[in-house]
């Protein structure tokens, strides 16, 4: 799409939000463009003007409030090079980035079983979070703060483990249930913690 003025861009956004509200409600195949119009208030022919296809629009949502490069930026201004403190930042970064795009993944997940979607795009943030951190953590190595080993391997068990709990986020409507998962996840991050600490190399472990 070229260069779009300040009125097209906040169209397109209007666009993008009454979809995801839509879809992850009632589903990507339930949602009609003429639906998704009326939510954003304008017409059906200017919502194809901007998305030829449902799958055009649902590429869109996948792109969505990318995250990764601010998530960045705050990590690195707020870390302290102390391993406990600097993981539970991290995590708790990402988790308050993934919030804004719950409806959207559920949007998304909606159309999985029938749409060839691009799923590279909604992994994008997670990949971007583990090379930040293999940096981070690689430092922390040299520091004599974090144990031997392959530092790789390590913060891809990290994240992927991040990436798991955000999947259950999204997909639960069960506060309660929730709660209960939160205190599961504290409780995993830190025996991360305890397993990446340097002092674990030296009490056998």
């Amino acid at each position: 799409m070229e260069q779009m003025t300040r009125v097209q861009q906040n169209t397109l956004r209007k666009i993008v939000e009454a979809a995801i509200e839509l879809m992850s409600e009632k589903g990507f195949h339930r949602v009609s463009v003429q639906e998704v119009g009326k939510k954003a208030g304008i017409c059906e022919k200017t919502v194809f003007r901007y998305f030829a296809t449902k799958k055009s629009l649902l590429d869109e949502i996948i792109r969505y409030r990318e995250y990764a490069s601010e998530l960045k930026r705050e990590f690195e201004n707020r870390k302290t090079w102390d391993l406990a403190h600097d993981l539970k930042l991290a995590a708790r970064l990402y988790f308050q980035a993934t919030k804004a795009k719950r409806n959207a993944f559920r949007a998304y997940l909606s159309a999985l079983d029938s749409v060839d979607t691009n799923g590279d795009d909604f992994l994008r943030d997670p990949r971007e979070l583990h090379s930040f951190l293999c940096d981070y953590m690689g430092a922390m190595q040299e520091k004599g703060k974090v144990r031997e080993g392959d530092v790789g391997l390590m913060v891809r068990a990290f994240v992927n483990t991040l990436h798991g709990y955000m999947l259950m986020y999204c997909l639960n409507d069960d506060s309660k249930a929730w709660q209960d998962k939160v205190a599961s996840m504290k409780l995993t991050i830190g025996l991360f913690i305890q397993g990446f600490s340097r002092q674990c190399t030296s009490c056998g472990a």
